[in-house]
């Protein structure tokens, strides 16, 4: 029957996922919550415990206390104030089936107070994944780059008491 009933495999290679939202704050403001570096970052204003590598500028580890087996591993990437962040993601150890991801985010003054920020998430899957999970990572992760950028806008709008209860009440 040569290969009728053998499982379909995911495609490989990066998916792409882009979204975007207005935030009345300035792009100032915004930057900062993205900002590893920044105290004003929004993880680390959530509860979750940000802390860059020794000698490595440019590398962060967060650990959320709701899950603290897992370490995110952030590299940042591009870094332009107030108009471009972007950074590499690797969960460790390995988290089911993301291998890791790449998140750009740019931002677009409309005005003096309100912005509008752009999120590129490019998504890598580990390699051999069944077409039917693939289909349920996808529908996930485009629910999750939506809710980030939510999350932004309500801290940003907000502050970071809002944002972490909502952070802790949704899977996300």
């Amino acid at each position: 029957m040569f290969g009728l009933f053998k499982p379909k495999l995911a495609p490989e290679g990066p998916v792409e996922f882009n979204a975007e939202v207005e935030i009345d704050k300035p792009a100032s403001e915004v930057y900062a919550l993205l900002d590893w570096a920044d105290e004003r970052n929004a993880k680390r204003a959530t509860g979750n415990h940000v802390t860059q590598v020794e000698g490595k500028p440019d590398r962060f580890d967060m650990v959320m206390p709701f899950i603290d087996e897992l370490t995110f591993e952030f590299l940042v990437t591009e870094a332009i104030p107030h108009s471009k962040y972007a950074y590499g993601c690797v969960i460790r150890p390995e988290c089911g089936n993301l291998a890791h991801t790449h998140e750009s985010f740019t931002f677009e003054p409309l005005g003096e107070d309100r912005c509008r920020v752009t999120l590129l998430c490019a998504t890598t899957y580990v390699e051999g994944m069944l077409l039917a999970d693939y289909t349920h990572e996808i529908a996930t992760m485009a629910a999750s780059v939506q809710s980030a950028l939510q999350k932004l806008k309500l801290q940003a709008e907000l502050g970071p008491e809002v944002a972490k209860a909502l952070e802790e009440n949704t899977v996300l």
